[in-house]
């Protein structure tokens, strides 16, 4: 334990894992990884602050909306996009409740995302990571934070490399992501959001008492 409590506390643990030995596969996965996290983040962003509060962001942060020129990137959108929407309250207050600071913010966003994949792994629980890491980066800006929105997207692709590569990798890598919402019905999608979003009040409810 009082090594996982150091990790949390250390910001040098959040690194994606070095790539050199790693299979080209799973090279890609993370490399897609990061380029959707960058993608959603940014889109998130901009979509929902006028452009005078992106001000001290990356340039990358900073490019007007554009439609994806792929449809992972299109489906990733979408799919965060309605999670969020239909469930406002959740999300909106989700880091006024977990009182997240640069100082909690990679122990809190870590133990979150843990929660999220506590029962299980599926591509509704990736969508709902994605969707807290844009939650959380909208807070740091809105706090005058900005330089934490890069910590944001380094933090959400280094638990995808340390915790979820294998079974993107076996369930047909991204793939895989688009083909299951492709096939999957738009009730079935939403029940798969309805359980990612129960894990996130789990999670705050855990940390919350922790910090009583």
């Amino acid at each position: 334990m009082a090594g996982a409590t150091a990790a949390l506390n250390n910001e040098d643990h959040s690194l994606t894992p070095n790539t050199s030995e790693m299979s080209s596969c799973d090279k890609n996965i993370i490399e897609i990884a990061r380029s959707l996290t960058l993608d959603y983040i940014s889109y998130r962003l901009r979509s929902k602050l006028e452009q005078s509060k992106l001000q001290g962001l990356p340039r990358h942060f900073l490019i007007p909306p554009q439609s994806p020129t792929n449809v992972l990137t299109s489906t990733l959108r979408k799919l965060a996009t309605d999670t969020e929407a239909k469930y406002p309250d959740l999300f909106e207050s989700v880091c006024k409740k977990l009182d997240i600071t640069p100082v909690s913010a990679y122990r809190t966003f870590v133990c979150v995302a843990q929660e999220i994949f506590q029962e299980e792994t599926n591509w509704g629980r990736i969508v709902a990571l994605y969707v807290f890491g844009g939650v959380v980066a909208h807070h740091f800006v809105e706090t005058q934070r900005p330089e934490m929105v890069q910590k944001i997207v380094e933090w959400t692709v280094s638990f995808i490399a340390r915790n979820l590569l294998t079974w993107i990798r076996e369930n047909g890598g991204w793939d895989g992501f688009v083909a299951h919402f492709s096939d999957s019905s738009q009730s079935q999608t939403m029940w798969k959001s309805l359980f990612t979003v129960g894990s996130i009040c789990a999670a705050g409810l855990t940390l919350l008492a922790l910090n009583k």
